[in-house]
C-alpha cells in the first residue's frame, strides 16, 4: 500500500508508539507492525487446555481432491501442532459454523454447499490463538483454500510461538507475519483457490492482557467487554471508516492469484489492551455483514440514498434513517452488543457463538422461506417459464433484509 492510501488514523496511531503505556480498548493499527507500540509479555505457556477446528474436521482435511462427507480423523497423529482438534471448551474456547442458504425442499440439499469457512482455536494456560478464513465464492476449492490457510497458519504458530521465549508483542507480530506466509504457501502447494484470513493472539503481561491481530480480506475480529458494556472491533484499521464499503470486494486475499502471490492490499496489524473477563471473537462476513444496518434493513447509506447496499444487489425501498459509513460501523457494533448482552447473566464462549448466529439466522429466515416456497410451487418448470421464475424470485429477495452466506464464529473468553 502506498503512502497516499495510508489512513489518517494509522499515521496518528504511529505517533503513540513511544508515548508510554497503552490506553485500554484504544486500537493501535498499522500496515507495518514494527510501527505499533511494543509491550512486554509474560512467558507463553504451551500447555493446551482447549483446541478446536471446524466446521466438520476443519484444518485437518487439506487433501487436494476433497469429497462430500466427513473425514475419519486419527488423533494419534499430530496435525498443525496438535493431536486432537475436536477438544473445545464451551465455557471459554470454541467455534460454530452454519449456512444461511436455503434448503432444496425435495432433495434436502443446502444451496452453496460445502461451507467454505474454516476456523480454529488453540487455548493454552495464559494465551490463545484464534483464526478464521472465508473461502472466496462457493465450492471445494474455496473451502480447501480456507482450510489450508488455517492449517498453515496454525502449524506455524504452534511451532514458532513456543520454540523459544518471546519477550514482547513485537515478537508475537513477527510470528503472525510468518504464519500468513505459511498460510499462502500451504494454499499454493495444495492447489486451493482464494480465501480471507484473520488471526488474533491473546497474551498477558502480569495482570494486563493484550490481543495482537492481523487481517487479510474481510473476516473481522472483535472484543466484547462486559464491564464496559461495549463491542470493539480489532480489525477496523484495514479499511477507511469514512468510505462506503463494497461488500463484494474485501480488498485482499490469500491463495492462487494470477501470479500465485497473495493479495495483501489490506493486510493490517493491530494491538489492543483488553481486560480479564472479555471475549475475543472472530467472524466471517456472513455474520458481520448482516449486522450492517443497510443489510439488515434498518437504514440506508447517506451517500447513496436511492438504494441500500446488499451484497451485489440494490433495493428500491428506502428506510427513513440515513447513515454515514462511520455511523453504520458504530451501529453494527452496538447491534452486536445488544445481541450478546440480553441480560447481565454470566456468559460462556458458546453463548456468544449462539447469540450472534441466532441473530443472523432470524434475519435471513424470510429469504429462505420465500426461496423454498418458490421452488416447491415451480417444480418441473423449464424454459422461458423457469427464466421468469428466477427473475421474479431475484426481485423478491433483494427487497428483503439480510444476506445469505456461510456464517462462522470462533470465541475465546479471557480468564
Amino acid at each position: 500500500m502506498n503512502e497516499e492510501k495510508r489512513f489518517t488514523w494509522q499515521k496518528f496511531v504511529s505517533f503513540f508508539q513511544s508515548s508510554g503505556p497503552l490506553h485500554p480498548y484504544r486500537l493501535y493499527s498499522n500496515e507495518d507492525y514494527s510501527k505499533l507500540p511494543i509491550e512486554s509479555i509474560s512467558p507463553l505457556s504451551n500447555s493446551t487446555v482447549a483446541c478446536e477446528s471446524g466446521p466438520d474436521v476443519g484444518l485437518v482435511d487439506i487433501a487436494r481432491h476433497q469429497k462430500k462427507g466427513i473425514l475419519k480423523v486419527n488423533n494419534t497423529i499430530k496435525i498443525a501442532g496438535q493431536n486432537n482438534w475436536q477438544k473445545p471448551d464451551q465455557q471459554f474456547a470454541c467455534g460454530l459454523s452454519t449456512s444461511l442458504y436455503d434448503h432444496n425442499p425435495f432433495t434436502g440439499e443446502v444451496n452453496g454447499e460445502p461451507i467454505a469457512d474454516c476456523f480454529a482455536i488453540c487455548a493454552q494456560e495464559n494465551n490463545a490463538i484464534l483464526s478464521i478464513a472465508d473461502g472466496v465464492n462457493w465450492g471445494y476449492k474455496p473451502r480447501l483454500a480456507a482450510r489450508c490457510a488455517i492449517h498453515g497458519a496454525m502449524s506455524c504458530l504452534n511451532e514458532k510461538l513456543f520454540e523459544k521465549k518471546l519477550n514482547t508483542t513485537k515478537d508475537i507480530f513477527e510470528r503472525i507475519n510468518l504464519a500468513i506466509e505459511r498460510a499462502q504457501q500451504t494454499i499454493v502447494e495444495n492447489e486451493g483457490s482464494l480465501t480471507t484470513l484473520t488471526i488474533s493472539i491473546v497474551c498477558q503481561s502480569n495482570r494486563r492482557w493484550f490481543v495482537c491481530s492481523a487481517i487479510v480480506g474481510d473476516s473481522n475480529a472483535y472484543v466484547y467487554s462486559p464491564k464496559r458494556k461495549s463491542v470493539f472491533e480489532l480489525t477496523q484499521g484495514s479499511r477507511n471508516l469514512n468510505n462506503e464499503r463494497d461488500m463484494r470486494s474485501p480488498g485482499g486475499a490469500l491463495g492462487m492469484t494470477m501470479t500465485e502471490k497473495a493479495d495483501l492490499s489490506n493486510l493490517t496489524y493491530s494491538l489492543m489492551e483488553i481486560e480479564q473477563g472479555d471475549f475475543i471473537f472472530l467472524t466471517s462476513d456472513g455474520v458481520s455483514d448482516n449486522y450492517d444496518p443497510c443489510v439488515s434493513g434498518w437504514a440506508a447509506s447517506i451517500k447513496t440514498p436511492s438504494f441500500i447496499r446488499k451484497s451485489s444487489h440494490t433495493i428500491s425501498e428506502i428506510p427513513s434513517t440515513l447513515m454515514t459509513a462511520q455511523e453504520r460501523h458504530l451501529y453494527s457494533l452496538h447491534r452486536m452488543y445488544l445481541s450478546i448482552a440480553v441480560n447481565d447473566e454470566q456468559l460462556s464462549a458458546l453463548d456468544i457463538c449462539n447469540r450472534l448466529l441466532q441473530y443472523v439466522i432470524r434475519l435471513t429466515d424470510e429469504q429462505r422461506q420465500i426461496i423454498e416456497q418458490g421452488i416447491r410451487e415451480n417444480q418441473g418448470v423449464q424454459g422461458a417459464a423457469k427464466d421468469r421464475f428466477e427473475i421474479e424470485m431475484r426481485d423478491k429477495i433483494i427487497k428483503i433484509p439480510g444476506k445469505l452466506d456461510h456464517a462462522s464464529i470462533v470465541v475465546y473468553h479471557v480468564r
